[in-house]
């Protein structure tokens, strides 16, 4: 039995294709494009971004194996890349599937050079220097060690070596020193046929010395640009939007609470909608008595505290009526209600909010 629902956040499927060849475009044609769709792809939904962009880019990355294992089971054949090191433990399961594995430890190369062996396969690898970043990584001193051990274990496949860029929305200071102690090394290496790599969304974007063999882009492909950069580099189209309806009208005399800890009062006799959305669902609780939603092409305030599945909407006297449609994020009328509006008021960063739309929101591909 089918069931009615009444919140979806909707994929533009050209938009998300636009995107990848604009970016493609930008890089050079001789640069490879890996796909981030860590995170369920930004809040995207990783399967179905996967299904939708895979004949259009190289490499898929994700943020650990259990969500490589998600896009391995729903059958998607592109190369999956682990960005971060897995336990030893699973050594198994990433040379079983094939994964490309990043690597800045003895103990997982040792671990998948063992179980390459074991299995007649090779491991493939990407090496991870930490040059800046201070996360995750082998740092640059101690990189060639590591570098020369991965390349005599048996059963392993050097196939790249990459960084991660902490500041790539400034354009320069820190990234060129990154870029530089990064290079230092590259030189060093015997790297014919290595992949080297060390631009995101942002050093794609802002710093073109740093898209090298390939450029790994999340933000940018969902049609978003990196805080603080220059946005007329190139013109994005937004992917996602997020809609629901109104579900419950009333009206009120004025001076009537609302919500938990009756933080709203109204001014005056008020209808108010009641939308199924709160923040399980995406919708920020940073935004009560100070977000907008989008009815009828009108923006109207939330008032009161956002629920965690509920939230409510002043309307004035409007005629807004049940099964209306509410958009949260996207445009109606000649209006339009951005991620990064979201944000500003959220006091966060557009990453958030869309990582923040719950499980619970069906995904809707629109080709």
């Amino acid at each position: 039995m089918k069931v009615y629902r009444t919140t979806h956040a909707f994929v533009n499927v050209p938009a998300l294709r636009h995107n990848i060849s604009m970016l493609r475009s930008l890089a050079g044609p001789s640069v490879k494009f890996m796909a981030v769709v860590k995170a369920d792809a930004y809040g995207h939904g990783a399967v179905g971004v996967a299904k939708a962009v895979q004949k259009n880019v190289d490499y898929l990355s994700v943020a650990n194996i259990v969500e490589a294992i998600e896009l391995k089971e729903a059958g998607i054949r592109k190369p999956v890349f682990i960005l971060s090191e897995t336990s030893p433990l699973n050594a198994p399961f990433v040379v079983r599937n094939g994964f490309i594995q990043t690597v800045y430890t003895p103990d997982l190369a040792k671990a998948l050079s063992k179980e390459a062996v074991r299995q007649g396969k090779k491991a493939t690898v990407h090496m991870k220097v930490d040059t800046g970043m201070g996360r995750i990584g082998v740092r640059v001193g101690e990189a060639m060690k590591l570098y020369d051990l991965l390349s005599s274990l048996p059963g392993i496949r050097v196939e790249g070596v990459f960084t991660h860029l902490a500041k790539a929305e400034e354009p320069h200071g820190f990234t060129t020193r990154q870029l530089a102690r990064f290079r230092s090394f590259a030189d060093r290496v015997d790297g014919e046929g290595l992949i080297f790599h060390s631009a995101n969304s942002a050093g794609a974007l802002y710093h073109k010395e740093s898209r090298m063999d390939m450029v790994r882009i999340g933000l940018s492909m969902y049609g978003l640009y990196p805080p603080g950069g220059d946005r007329t580099v190139i013109k994005l189209q937004p992917v996602l939007e997020f809609k629901s309806r109104v579900v419950y009208m009333k009206s009120v005399p004025a001076g009537t609470p609302l919500s938990y800890g009756s933080t709203y009062r109204t001014s005056r006799e008020s209808k108010i909608a009641t939308i199924p959305v709160g923040y399980a669902d995406g919708l920020p609780r940073a935004l009560s008595n100070k977000g907008h939603v989008l009815i009828n092409g009108k923006r109207y305030p939330i008032v009161g505290r956002v629920c965690m599945d509920l939230s409510v909407v002043n309307v004035g006297d409007d005629p807004v009526k049940v099964g209306d449609e509410v958009v949260i994020i996207g445009s109606q009328g000649k209006e339009t209600i951005s991620v990064d509006e979201l944000a500003g008021q959220s006091d966060t960063i557009s990453y958030e909010i869309i990582c923040g739309i719950g499980k619970r929101v069906p995904r809707i591909y629109v080709s």
